[in-house]
């Protein structure tokens, strides 16, 4: 893989989840088990816990921002969960020393220099990097035109990449059992000042629904999203792919996310190489 293609790609798979942890709406009436803290925002989107999410349950608040734990190098999960009762839960309330504080928010796409370029591109997803994935969001999914730079020059930190057609990062309603592909097709992009052309490849599965605790809160009840995420060169024919497990809460969107290491042919990694978590 090309410097364009395997640099791009790692902070590309983590854009494709960074819109889920600031998709928080609020909720009216907290369903979340009294046993953890109500961690739920303060609007008007209400749990229902009826095991289906809506567009309405997953609100893009602009200029909200998401604190989140970020757990960076090789870190031991579990993909799995444990039965208790009639319910899956997963633990990832352990914390590390090294774990380190981010904000992550959504903002108007208008206000960059890109933004002639995806016309139909409604907001940023911001977490301080200097790549900015392109999104819009409608009843029918959540969608990724590219992604570019946060500065157009100098030239070797200009990047610009624009779909023939948005990737679906969700189709809604989204229930488990739910799976999909989506591709965008790369013609005439420019990643970090240098040519490329190509495809950008999602796959992406609802596996499993149940309880997420983290540190300090508990999430019920969440959906467990797993995907393979690609960049395919066309000179080459060189594919890079990522896994990427993503847990979604009613009104509060992501709760937490990890990344696989490089081409890891197990759905069920345990070892994750990037890690974040919602933080109170």
């Amino acid at each position: 893989m090309t410097r364009a293609g395997g640099t791009y790609v790692s902070r590309w798979v983590w854009s494709l989840a960074a819109a889920a942890m600031v998709l928080t709406g609020a909720c009216g009436e907290n369903l979340t088990p009294a046993e953890g803290p109500d961690a739920s925002p303060a609007t008007d989107c209400t749990v229902n816990r009826d095991g289906v999410m809506t567009a309405d349950e997953l609100p893009v608040q602009l200029g909200q921002a998401a604190s989140v734990y970020v757990s960076d190098g090789p870190r031991a999960w579990d993909l799995n969960g444990t039965a208790v009762a009639d319910t899956t839960r997963w633990d990832l309330s352990t914390e590390l020393a090294t774990d380190a504080r981010a904000l992550v928010q959504a903002l108007p796409a208008a206000d960059y220099w890109f933004a002639a370029e995806f016309p139909a591109g409604q907001f940023v997803i911001d977490d301080g990097a200097d790549l900015l994935p392109i999104y819009h969001q409608d009843a029918n999914g959540l969608w990724l035109h590219g992604s570019a730079s946060r500065v157009e020059s100098p030239a070797n930190a200009r990047t610009l990449v624009v779909y023939a057609q948005p990737i679906a990062v969700a189709r809604y309603p989204l229930t488990v059992g739910d799976a999909w592909t989506s591709t965008g097709e790369i013609a005439g992009a420019t990643i970090a000042g240098l040519p490329f052309v190509g495809s950008d490849e999602v796959r992406v599965e609802v596996v499993a629904a149940g309880r997420a605790d983290l540190p300090y809160v508990r999430f019920s009840p969440v959906l467990l999203l797993r995907s393979v995420v690609a960049r395919v060169e066309s000179s080459s024919g060189n594919r890079l792919t990522r896994r990427t497990a993503s847990f979604l809460g009613e009104c509060v969107g992501e709760v937490a996310h990890a990344v696989s290491a490089d081409d890891e042919p197990d759905p069920r990694f345990t070892n994750a190489v990037v890690m974040r978590r919602f933080a109170l």
